[in-house]
């Protein structure tokens, strides 16, 4: 009997007793205490007792159904499937959403159930008033600042307050100002870090006004205005506007922007609108009501972001972690259930938890790293980040490998995460759309994913002939299973066929069993892994849940960190036993295909098996991933490794290790230095000349552009302000503010001085005549004028804290406090009418805002689709680089890694003894071979990660630019940004595959020197069709009629390797394991091929 024949027997005689095997066959499970047990396995199940209470209850009432859409529940095919022959991806989502339509049953039971539905309804309005008196965090966070905002209008309301502050009746607006620009709804080391940036901005704006007032005085009493007026321009305008839009630009943070603004508000009324009058009076006044008034507004932010709810960044930091952690566990279920294409779940419906996953994974990459930088603010007073922070360094970093190993799964698995635009149906679900998000996910199918759909209906296809004897006893097995458990018997399978005279659907059913072959032996111990990955996960949410009280009590939650990574360890195990045991059975149906026909001398398994292997390896690489991140939460968690506050203040800035990476990669470098375009310079007047050239290139960097066109734009406007013909009408009709709304409109793209422009317009227009109606209602009432102020503050800071839109609630309240604050100082004197107060400061935004919109759009532009067009043009050569470094690091053959080893360790004691003053190259050489390319190539695979996030925001930015010519082609761009993604993740899988021993053990003297000429033609091929796309979209020229033929020479590689004499050996079969390596390497070319093709026929669409 041949190998592996028994082994079917077996199964066809227990055919009959069989069920479903994704719902009653069991395997071996690592339980949370480390044991083995025979059970079932099922993503959804309940973990073990102690967390059946609410808090798992919780998560589980968000788990995720679905069901596998190419197939409806009798296991026909979907008829919206499309066939796998194409290369483009499908457009039909693969989970559509839908409503469960009530049954018979159902309308009986609430019929016999409505004499009580009076007594429910009584109670569910109960608990819903009971439920709206508990403020929700969003709730409290708008309260709190507009708490702020009231307290810090009564310095101008309440005549004693505003007696603190001097009497400050001219500049007693500035301290509610502050308290819009640094609102208390930060975290407390967020509040932390705006403040240390609002008062480094502070007190650089006035020591440049003193300075300022200074020469002002000194030439004034000499009777030199001209030259007092020019160095207040040209010195103490220009040069400050210009070093605050640079960090504005190069920082591009929250916090700057607010400090920014700020500092600019003191400079313009300082230095501007009182500069300008100075008749050489050195007079601190203005600049000393202005520092208390910023001082008040501080102080008083500062006290409510403490006093009411305030919200710890650590406590934060830890609730993103368990978010990120939740994310992971559900991508993980959705992504293992797809690929095993299980059927024991309901049909599912896209949900807000879903879209909470997708987002929440795609932030991970930068959110993270913000919500870690404002927690380490918290050290001085927070013990737990006190001497934390290289640790929560390792772990964050480990949970993004993480991130990038679940974008590996879900591109093996063959899904793709769209952004698509929300279209609510009804006004009912219009304002609990907006309230989740302005766009939601949809997951579509693409080849590799249709392709195996094709495969698992073409095996339905060819056993549909096997006599209706075959399933008697059979018929409580779902039909999918029937077809795809891989439970029947080949070769009765195939003797029917033949029976019918079908020969080529024989040979196709025979051809076919392996693929379902090697998904059914896998399928239990592949949910056992997932199942082990998902149950760490969530011990790991605990860790990061609990309350910090006592780190005992978190222990008795769960196993300890010992036996969640034997845990993981047994699981990935068992696992390759079961994949071992799936290799075995495939060797037996193919060697007993070979057997049975002598035409056939390739050992080598069809590409439908390599559907499917790269998903298993990527499972594998995530578990082992998490392990590591289990080892760094480990070591977050460790009581004894806690500082003192005195040994943390001693040494907070001790130095750290070095750390090495490959050598960084500058795409479209133009200057590249000794070349004959830019020869290495030999004389002192060359290296003169260079060093200019040098200096006068900064000028083509969009960050110093942008803030010399803010400096110069600010000192134009500004002119009139120090001519004795305009002056007076400057300062009569508030010209200071068109200059602070120049510098708040001027953004560094023009898709984003367009939408502050119109935030600036409406919301100015809107706040000044809410403030005129309310004063001329309510003309100096101390009582009712701060109750609606603070009524009218509500509806704005929740429109800054929870819409997109945040900016035109902040612009809002700033035009409402002017005006209402100003006037309300004048409400004796009445020097000027509330309602030529508004008209002046409408007027002043306007021209503030259509010189900005000027400036940006004329002079040195910045826009957000040129950039985009770019940015693409660079991401492509760095994947091309980076594709590059790969294919270097895996053409090394043994020998030259053993001849490095050898240099390494001769010259590892000699770079010891030198070190810090060895050089990098010295340092490299002797680390190369210790864990340093991995970690290299997964910081490149993060950056990639980043930079499209960056090309995401400005294609976001790109429908704020209109144009006379048409829309932009959005969607188009979409489309490629989504290849980039998908590429992303296939260098990742390859990367974990190349960097395995088996491979410089077996694959390089089998598999890759013997093809070396056809591997080297596919290569450059690929690297060719990179670099022409990056050309093209940098140049935006047309494409070339005749294109890299990568295709064919990847098809070229796999014709010669199935011709090598190794693969017609049986040596194929029994280093399979090693040899699949190679193969799905290979395979995954031509994904990466049909991507850059997809890029090429959507440039072709947009440049035709």
């Amino acid at each position: 009997m041949e190998i592996g024949e028994d082994h079917f027997h077996k199964f066809s005689k227990l055919r009959p007793k069989l069920r479903a095997p994704s719902l009653t066959d069991e395997t071996e499970v690592v339980l949370d205490d480390g044991t083995l047990q025979k059970r079932t396995v099922s993503l959804s199940t309940l973990p073990e007792a102690m967390y059946s209470d609410t808090y798992e209850q919780d998560w589980e009432r968000q788990a995720l159904f679905f069901c596998y859409s190419g197939v409806d529940r009798t296991g026909n095919s979907s008829s919206s499937s499309s066939s796998s022959s194409s290369d483009s991806d499908s457009d039909v989502p693969f989970f559509p959403a839908g409503r469960r339509r009530r049954s018979k049953h159902d309308r009986k039971q609430s019929n016999s159930n409505q004499d009580n539905r009076y007594w429910s309804q009584l109670k569910t309005g109960f608990k819903r008033f009971k439920n709206q008196l508990v403020l929700t965090p969003q709730q409290r966070l708008v309260l709190k600042c507009s708490f702020a905002y009231f307290l810090a209008s009564l310095f101008t309301f309440v005549p004693s307050l505003n007696a603190l502050i001097g009497h400050n009746r001219t500049s007693s607006h500035i301290v509610a100002t502050a308290t819009v620009f640094f609102n208390p709804a930060k975290t407390l080391g967020g509040m932390v870090e705006a403040a240390m940036y609002g008062w480094g901005y502070t007190l650089f704006a006035l020591a440049v006004c003193l300075g300022s007032m200074a020469t002002t005085d000194f030439f004034v009493d000499r009777d030199m205005f001209t030259v007092a007026h020019l160095i207040s321009l040209f010195v103490w305008l220009i040069l400050p506007t210009f070093l605050v839009s640079f960090l504005k630009a190069h920082w591009n943070k929250p916090p700057v922007a607010t400090a920014s603004s700020l500092c600019f508000i003191i400079l313009f009324i300082v230095v501007v609108r009182e500069g300008s009058a100075n008749k050489g009076d050195f007079d601190t006044t203005r600049i000393q009501q202005i520092t208390s008034a910023v001082a008040t507004g501080t102080l008083i932010t500062v006290t409510c972001c403490i006093v009411f709810w305030p919200v710890s960044a650590a406590k934060k930091l830890k609730k993103d972690l368990e978010a990120t952690l939740l994310s992971y566990r559900i991508l993980l279920k959705l992504l293992t259930k797809t690929f095993l294409l299980d059927d024991d779940l309901p049909e599912f419906t896209a949900n807000r938890t879903l879209h909470t996953a997708i987002e929440s994974h795609r932030t991970s990459f930068t959110a993270l790293q913000k919500s870690l930088k404002e927690a380490k603010l918290e050290s001085l007073w927070n013990s737990e980040m006190r001497g934390r922070g290289d640790e929560y360094d390792k772990v964050i970093k480990s949970m993004q490998r993480l991130a990038q190993h679940v974008g590996g799964l879900r591109s093996s698995c063959g899904l793709q995460f769209e952004v698509m635009g929300a279209k609510p149906t009804n006004r009912r679900n219009l304002y609990k759309r907006a309230q989740v998000s302005e766009s939601s996910w949809n997951i579509r199918a693409g080849y590799r994913r249709r392709k195996l759909e094709h495969e698992m209906r073409r095996q339905r296809t060819s056993t549909s002939y096997v006599a209706d004897d075959e399933h008697n006893g059979n018929d409580d097995i779902p039909s999918v299973f029937r077809s795809n458990s891989g439970l029947s018997d080949p070769h009765s399978s195939s003797r029917s066929i033949l029976a019918s005279g079908d020969e080529e659907a024989a040979a196709a059913a025979n051809e076919s069993r392996s693929l379902i072959e090697f998904i059914q032996t896998i399928r239990q111990p592949l949910k056992s892994l997932a199942y082990t990955c998902k149950q760490t996960i969530l011990h790991l949410q605990t860790k990061f849940g609990a309350p910090a009280a006592s780190v005992d009590n978190r222990n008795k939650t769960g196993p300890d960190f010992k036996t969640l990574k034997d845990n993981l360890v047994k699981a990935i195990s068992l696992f390759e036993v079961s994949q071992k045991e799936a290799v075995r059975r495939l060797h037996a149906h193919r060697l007993r295909r070979l057997r049975s026909d002598a035409s056939q001398d390739d050992f080598v398994p069809g590409d439908e098996v390599f559907l499917v292997y790269f998903f298993v390896f990527n499972m594998m690489e995530f578990a082992r991933e998490l392990i590591c991140l289990t080892e760094a939460v480990e070591a977050l968690l460790d009581e004894t490794t806690k500082e003192s506050i005195w040994v943390w203040l001693i040494f907070w800035r001790r130095p750290k290790g070095r750390r090495l990476s490959l050598t960084g990669f500058t795409p479209n470098e133009r200057n590249t230095t000794n070349t004959l375009h830019t020869p290495t310079p030999t004389t002192k007047w060359r290296k003169f000349f260079i060093q200019i050239w040098v200096t006068f290139s900064l000028f083509k960097l969009q960050k110093v552009r942008y803030a010399t066109k803010a400096a110069i734009a600010a000192t134009l406007l500004a002119t009139p302000a120090f001519l004795s013909s305009t002056g007076p009408w400057f300062r009569e009709w508030r010209m200071e503010w068109a200059l602070i709304t120049l510098m708040v409109v001027m953004t560094p793209t023009v898709g984003g001085t367009n939408l502050v422009a119109v935030y600036r317009i409406f919301s100015t227009i809107l706040g000044c005549f809410s403030a005129m109606v309310l004063y001329i209602l309510f003309p100096g009432n101390h009582v009712i004028l701060p109750i609606v102020t603070w009524l009218f503050s509500v509806p704005n800071f929740w429109l800054i804290l929870n819409h997109k839109h945040g900016k035109f609630g902040q612009f809002t309240l700033l035009a409402y406090n002017l005006v209402m604050l100003n006037k309300f100082n004048d409400r004796n004197e009445n020097t000027i009418e509330v309602w030529r107060l508004a008209l002046q400061r409408c007027l002043a935004i306007l021209a503030g805002v259509a010189f900005g919109l000027i400036t940006t759009a004329y002079i040195w532009p910045y826009e957000a689709r040129v950039e985009l067009r770019k940015g693409l043009s660079d991401f492509l050569l760095r994947l091309a680089w980076l594709y590059q470094k790969l294919v270097s690091l895996y053409s090394e053959t043994s020998n030259d890694i053993q001849h490095r080893q050898e240099i390494a360790d001769a010259t590892l004691q000699h770079v010891q003894q030198l070190g810090r003053q060895a050089s990098d190259a010295q340092w490299l050489t002797a680390e190369a071979q210790r864990r340093l390319a991995t970690q290299s190539f997964m910081d490149l695979e993060l950056g990639l990660q980043r930079a499209l996030l960056d090309l995401q925001e400005l294609l976001a930015q790109t429908p704020n630019e209109p144009r006379l010519k048409g829309p932009f082609p959005a969607d188009t761009y979409r489309t490629i940004l989504g290849s980039c993604q998908n590429i992303v993740d296939k260098f990742l899988s390859m990367r974990t595959v190349v960097l395995k021993d088996a491979w410089y053990e077996e694959v390089q003297r089998n598999f890759i020197m013997p093809a070396n000429q056809e591997r080297r033609e596919m290569v450059g091929n690929v690297l060719l069709y990179f670099y022409l796309l990056a050309s093209a979209l940098r140049l935006k020229t047309p494409m070339p009629p005749y294109f890299p033929p990568a295709r064919k020479a990847w098809q070229s590689l796999l014709v010669r390797l199935r011709e090598m004499p190794v693969v017609r050996s049986e040596q194929t079969l029994e280093k399979d394991n090693v040899y699949m390596f190679y193969y799905a390497y290979v395979t995954m070319m031509e994904d990466i091929i049909r991507e850059l093709d997809k890029v090429r026929n959507m440039y072709i669409k947009i440049h035709l």
